[in-house]
C-alpha cells in the first residue's frame, strides 16, 4: 500500500485551517489550564472535577465510575506516572488497566497516554480507537499492539508515531493525534491508493 504523504499532509493542514479539528483540540486539549493541574506540586489540590475534565480529554468511556475512584487514588496514579522513577514503560503498564498497581476504575490506556501527552507533547502520544484505525489504513499498526504488555505495546506505537509525524512533518504528538482523529473517523485514509 503506497501512501501520498505530501498529500496526506496537506490534507490535514487544510482540515485544520478549516476549522475542522477545533471542536475536537477544545474537547481534547481544553483551553483550561489543565496541563497545569499535572504539575507535581499543584497534584495534591487536584480537584474531581479537574479530574472528570482530564477524563473527557482523555476520551474516557465510563465518567460515572471514573468518579467513583476517590480523588486521593487520581492524584496519586497521576503522579506516579507522571512522576515516579521506575521505566515508563512499567509505569504505563500499572495505569493501563484496572487490575494494575495504581489502575483507576473506568479508565484504560487512553487515559495514561492522554496525561502523558498532556504533560509532555513533543515525547508521548496519545492511543485511542482513532489511532488504532489510522495506522491500520495506513498499514502502519504495530502487529500484537492490542494483546501485549501495554507498558510495551505503548512503546512500539510511540516508535510507529514517531514515524507518521516525521513523515507528516508534524511539530508534536498532539498533532499526530488530531491526523488520527481525522482519518480514522473517514472510511478511507486521503492519499491511500491500492
Amino acid at each position: 500500500m503506497a501512501h501520498d504523504w505530501p498529500g496526506l499532509a496537506e490534507t490535514f493542514r487544510r482540515a485544520e485551517q478549516g476549522g475542522e479539528l477545533d471542536a475536537y483540540r477544545r474537547r481534547r486539549w481544553g483551553n483550561d489550564g489543565r496541563a497545569d493541574w499535572l504539575d507535581q506540586d499543584y497534584l495534591p489540590s487536584l480537584t474531581e472535577i479537574e479530574a472528570s475534565a482530564l477524563y473527557r480529554g482523555a476520551g474516557g468511556r465510563q465518567a460515572k465510575q471514573f468518579g467513583a475512584n476517590p480523588i486521593e487514588y487520581v492524584r496519586d496514579a497521576v503522579d506516579f506516572l507522571l512522576y515516579d522513577t521506575i521505566k515508563l514503560e512499567n509505569r504505563f503498564d500499572e495505569c493501563a488497566t484496572e487490575t494494575g498497581g495504581f489502575g483507576l476504575v473506568g479508565a484504560s490506556k487512553e487515559w495514561p497516554s492522554y496525561l502523558l501527552t498532556l504533560r509532555e507533547p513533543m515525547l508521548f502520544a496519545p492511543w485511542s480507537p482513532h489511532t488504532e484505525r489510522a495506522l491500520r489504513r495506513l498499514g502502519m499498526l504495530p502487529p500484537g499492539l492490542r494483546g501485549g504488555h501495554p507498558g510495551l505495546c505503548y512503546i512500539d506505537l510511540l516508535d510507529t508515531l514517531a514515524i507518521l509525524a516525521n513523515r507528516l512533518q508534524l511539530p508534536d504528538f498532539r498533532g499526530v493525534d488530531e491526523f488520527c482523529y481525522l482519518n480514522g473517523r473517514q472510511k478511507r485514509a486521503a492519499g491511500e491508493t491500492r
